[in-house]
């Protein structure tokens, strides 16, 4: 049985950080890689947090979706950014 969470003796993060990593990522102002580094943890920690994937048992009611709805703005964000990269290299040419 693997120990979950603040019972997990490699446990890097206390429920408060995690708590507050999910608040900030809600901002929209911080990034997987922004996060990692803020809280000293890798960035695929951070992406399991956020997904709900390792520490569920503190998501608070509503949260998920929250969360969902902010991923997806940013992966929104983010293919927009390289598409106007893409077209403005395209009419270079």
């Amino acid at each position: 049985m693997n120990a979950e969470g603040e019972h997990n003796p490699r446990a890097i993060l206390s429920p408060e950080a995690v708590k507050e990593m999910r608040q900030l990522y809600l901002t929209s102002e911080y990034s997987y890689a922004e996060l990692a580094l803020g809280f000293g943890v890798e960035k695929t920690t951070v992406q399991q947090i956020i997904n709900g994937e390792r520490w569920d048992h503190l998501l608070e009611p509503g949260q998920p979706e929250k969360l969902d709805r902010v991923r997806e703005q940013r992966r929104n964000n983010h293919d927009l950014k390289h598409k106007r990269r893409r077209d403005y290299n395209g009419s270079r040419s």
